[in-house]
């Protein structure tokens, strides 16, 4: 893997170079005065740019007092009843700096992709003949190592290799695939927050010949019908937010806009913002 995880206070951190970042993921909210601090210091300490944490609303108040913005903001993230909220702080001001055409592909994007929102419509679509979505195994490893072999062929740093996914699945991740005339095409990694009540849509990755097809379309809409099984209230998920596809497409399937993480992650050659979508069945 390519990111620490450790346990601090309580509280699930994600954080490395790749990223050049840490990703407060899971607050303990009883050592929040502990947490922040110890953060910080592991920050200055690695030359970090950003501090990023996914908490709920009761926590809010505390980052902010310590120069935390909200960038994004998830009604019922929590159990359905709890407003969960994405706040970051900039240690280098650089890093929340972006120029005026990212700024502007950024707003086109959420603008275009918000308009494809058709609330009255069933997003529904059939999925073609040939077409076979399921669960993926272990047996199925190395075909998703492979498929991300080539769909991530100029991202040196991204998950490749069958261990990565063993490592995932001990972490409670899932794996969904969709298959055309029985080759794995499109792959989705997917994280139940079970005591939060909640899906983390984390990865998708497509063939390279097949992309510009909107094929994770039906892949997002089989991920809807987790939620029963699941016993989740909310799905939530990141984009980028340069990419029109998966925009429209989260846009597409009722999913709602919340926010943007500016210069959240690095894919490929440089830091981009990602987006923050989310359904939820409150």
């Amino acid at each position: 893997m390519f990111e620490t995880i450790e346990n601090i206070e309580g509280a699930t951190i994600y954080h490395g170079e790749i990223h050049n970042r840490i990703y407060l993921s899971e607050i303990n909210s009883a050592k929040i005065d502990a947490i922040l601090p110890k953060m910080t210091e592991l920050a200055k300490q690695r030359k970090y740019d950003k501090i990023l944490s996914r908490v709920p609303e009761n926590a809010i108040t505390h980052f902010k007092s310590n120069g935390f913005k909200i960038e994004a903001k998830i009604p019922g993230l929590y159990n359905g009843k709890t407003t969960g909220y994405f706040l970051a702080d900039y240690l280098n001001k650089n890093r929340f700096q972006c120029d005026k055409k990212q700024l502007k592909t950024i707003e086109t994007v959420k603008r275009i992709a918000m308009a494809a929102n058709k609330p009255n419509e069933n997003p529904h679509m059939g999925i073609p003949e040939g077409y076979a979505i399921r669960k993926l195994g272990t047996a199925d490893f190395s075909d998703l190592a492979t498929l991300h072999e080539k769909a991530y062929k100029y991202h040196p740093k991204h998950i490749k290799k069958v261990q990565d996914f063993r490592d995932l699945e001990e972490m409670a991740h899932q794996f969904h695939g969709l298959f055309v005339n029985d080759e794995l095409l499109v792959s989705a990694i997917l994280r139940v927050h079970t005591t939060e009540a909640n899906l983390e849509i984390v990865d998708f990755a497509t063939h390279p010949d097949y992309r510009g097809q909107n094929l994770s379309y039906y892949l997002v809409q089989e991920i809807k019908k987790l939620m029963g099984k699941e016993e989740c209230t909310t799905i939530y998920a990141l984009a980028r937010a340069t990419s029109y596809g998966l925009n429209i497409t989260y846009s597409k399937h009722g999913f709602k806009f919340a926010g943007t993480l500016t210069n959240n992650a690095f894919v490929r050659d440089a830091m981009e913002s990602m987006n923050v979508w989310y359904y939820n069945r409150l």
